[in-house]
């Protein structure tokens, strides 16, 4: 399995600013004034000494996560980022070839379909679309999104082949030779996890649910949902004051992700849903408080925690 994230920002777009990539451009150069840059081979070799705060950016789309499988194509979520990975399918695939996606819907919140109208290969006859959903009426709202009210573009325009599959909470199906499970997660107007397994290996796609107001039993289903899991992608736009702030709000904190994951051993911990008003240097600080936890309490865990960034892959 294949894990490649297309967008990490969570409730709207949040691009870099001009501003930030100053700062950036500034401090790299401020750092290359101590080295040997005059050769590619040099410029290299100076870049791999360099923060990764400077290097790049996390990303400024919404949720939007591939994942392959041998031969098959699954996504979680249409954020903004399903826009890029529509480009990439075409160009790899071209128009001519069909192409067939499993879509998993996390919510209908905004910031989680509003990539599907500008998704490419949705326009393309030979493209089926299986969609798998646990909130009632999917096509409804969808077909809601591309109102003429409110988009150019209707639905029954886009030429693709699309199945929408009424999933369980507490359900398993299977996908070839591939399981996924379902969980109910804690978010305004409900959100779904999936737990996928293929060969041994175990995804998990959790974005979108709170924690913290929750009684120990549902904490504990939640810890054995995402057991043994190789990767999982967990809801933490919020420091932990935020977090007490935030009642009710539907999201989480880093500090919670690795409590549930040190006692679910979890092996890799993204971070994901960046909230768009912290620029990267702001959620790059969330990953250092959330690194000191970690050695503070618990120094013997065998856990990756991390920062998801676009363009990021991950072979499980």
């Amino acid at each position: 399995m294949i894990a490649k994230f297309w967008g990490v920002r969570g409730s709207i777009p949040a691009p870099p600013t001009s501003k930030e990539v100053k700062f950036k451009m500034l401090r790299l150069l401020e750092q290359a004034a101590n080295h040997d840059i005059s050769t590619p081979a040099k410029r290299e070799e100076f870049l791999q000494t360099v923060d990764e705060k400077l290097l790049g950016v996390l990303g400024g789309n919404t949720s939007c996560v591939e994942l392959r499988v041998e031969d098959k194509i699954f996504i979680f979520d249409m954020g903004s980022g399903l826009r890029e990975l529509g480009q990439y399918l075409i160009n790899k695939v071209g128009n001519s070839e069909s192409l067939e996606l499993h879509i998993f819907i996390g919510h209908t919140h905004w910031d989680h379909i509003q990539g599907f109208p500008f998704f490419l290969p949705a326009y393309n006859s030979k493209t089926t679309i299986n969609f798998y959903h646990l909130h009632p009426q999917l096509k409804e709202r969808l077909d809601l999104q591309q109102d003429f009210r409110f988009f150019p573009v209707s639905l029954d325009y886009m030429a693709s082949k699309r199945t929408y599959n009424q999933l369980q909470v507490d359900s398993e199906i299977t996908i070839g030779k591939v399981k996924i499970k379902t969980i109910e997660l804690n978010h305004p107007g409900k959100a779904f996890g999936y737990r996928v397994e293929y060969c041994g290996k175990t995804f998990i796609y959790a974005s979108d649910s709170e924690y913290s107001n929750l009684p120990p039993e549902r904490i504990n289903k939640y810890i054995d949902f995402y057991k043994d899991a190789d990767l999982l992608v967990f809801d933490a736009p919020y420091s932990f004051n935020e977090e007490l702030e935030k009642i009710n709000w539907g999201h989480s904190s880093a500090l919670v992700g690795i409590d549930i994951s040190v006692k679910a051993r979890v092996k890799h911990l993204a971070l994901f849903h960046h909230a768009p008003e912290n620029d990267d240097y702001e959620v790059f600080k969330l990953l250092d408080t959330a690194l000191h936890y970690k050695q503070r309490n618990y120094p013997l865990a065998n856990l990756n925690v991390f920062l998801a960034r676009e363009g990021m892959e991950i072979n499980l």
